[in-house]
């Protein structure tokens, strides 16, 4: 018995060590003795969590590849999230409120992430759009306009094809960056299967056998 233990012992130790290691330290001003929680975006899967005292806290986590991650406070179930883009072997610094968790959210010491929210950033525009649109659409709803209604929707459906194309055309163009099987795998439902099949060939093998790369073609 003792042997089988130390056997399974040794193959978890294995695999921890084929992962990386990263630290994700910071400061939430307002916030005290309470919690913080280091969530996977695409299951939900809890991978540390840290009391946060006098407003510091330390989160520790292994995984193979950049992940999406989500930062919770109070709950695991929180609706004051914080998303980024992991960063393996990264010290990656993070300092937000309690009041505005999410809005003053800022990460420190990660390229990547940088470049994760320049892209946000640039499909947040088609959102803001579409909201603004809606806004309208709910009016002209009120007012029974149906002929304005159809048309604001007609914008609102090409606004929303105008950003699915620049997703496509991002991935198309960054075949070797983990961004683009990420962002495919993200708006895959609202990727045309054809779209989807020529960015997945046209990932380089690397990207092609990486977490989100791998699920655009498996579900």
């Amino acid at each position: 018995m003792k042997k089988k233990l130390i056997i399974i012992f040794a193959i978890v130790c294995s695999c921890l060590s084929d992962k990386d290691e990263i630290k994700i330290s910071g400061e939430i001003k307002g916030l005290n003795n309470s919690f913080i929680y280091l969530i996977q975006a695409d299951n939900n899967t809890l991978l540390d969590s840290s009391k946060v005292e006098n407003e510091k806290f330390d989160l520790t986590a292994r995984i193979n590849e950049p992940l999406e991650l989500v930062l919770k406070i109070q709950s695991k179930d929180s609706e004051s999230s914080f998303s980024f883009i992991s960063e393996t072997s990264a010290k990656i610094i993070f300092t937000s409120s309690k009041e505005k968790f999410q809005f003053n959210g800022k990460i420190e010491n990660s390229n990547l992430n940088y470049e994760f929210e320049k892209l946000n950033s640039h499909i947040n525009r088609y959102n803001d759009i579409d909201l603004q649109i809606l806004e309208q659409q709910i009016q002209a709803s009120i007012e029974n306009n149906k002929k304005n209604y159809d048309s604001l929707n007609e914008e609102r459906l090409k606004i929303e094809q105008k950003k699915i194309l620049f997703i496509i055309n991002y991935c198309l163009n960054n075949n070797s960056n983990i961004l683009s099987p990420y962002l495919a795998h993200k708006y895959k439902d609202n990727i045309n299967v054809g779209f989807l099949e020529n960015i997945y060939q046209n990932l380089s093998e690397e990207m092609r056998g990486t977490y989100y790369g791998s699920k655009l073609i498996n579900p």
